[in-house]
């Protein structure tokens, strides 16, 4: 019988770089050190809170995602790291349209932002009545001619911004009306 190996994040002072240790994988974090919290731990467990959103998120991408398993397992690993140690995001919404949905469903987790110059698919990782701090699933987005986030970066948002996404549309009111 063989053993477990605990997963853990560890923080890398020489290259300034956060990673997930999984047995004998590692995964980067692609998140820059001016992001991530000021006292990272050297070492610390994959706790049951990080399980809780790592799980979540892989069922929910499993669902509504067109991404393989793998950018799954990335982009679920990403969310899980943010959650754990993200510092605090002020919203940045003025690189995006106004999108028409007056109060976003918090089951729905899969929306679209659109910059004008394109529009991007991301995942809500956290949210509250004013604002959600969503996750880039696209490879890339433009934002403006001299700024792009690239997939699993970060961005908070007002959520007068959040677009529907095709990956997990809302129910249209000819859908409610057959179900009664």
């Amino acid at each position: 019988m063989r053993a477990i190996t605990p997963w853990f994040w560890q923080f890398d002072k020489e290259h300034g770089q956060l990673e997930l240790h999984m047995g004998e994988v590692h995964f980067a974090i692609a998140y820059k050190r001016r992001l991530l919290q000021q006292n990272l731990p050297s070492k610390r467990a994959f706790s049951i809170s990080d399980a809780r959103v790592y799980q979540e998120t892989a069922d929910y991408l499993e669902e509504y995602s067109t991404l393989n398993v793998n950018e799954q397992l990335l982009a679920a690993i990403h969310v899980a790291a943010v959650s754990a140690f993200a510092k605090p995001a002020m919203p940045q919404s003025w690189y995006f349209k106004f999108g028409d949905i007056e109060s976003w469903p918090p089951e729905y987790r899969a929306c679209c932002l659109d910059s004008g110059l394109q529009l991007g698919e991301f995942l809500i990782i956290e949210q509250d009545d004013r604002s959600s701090l969503c996750l880039l699933l696209d490879e890339k987005m433009e934002l403006s001619p001299a700024k792009e986030l690239r997939r699993f970066d970060i961005i908070k948002v007002l959520n007068d911004r959040l677009l529907e996404s095709n990956n997990h549309p809302f129910p249209k009111a000819s859908d409610i009306h057959s179900l009664a």
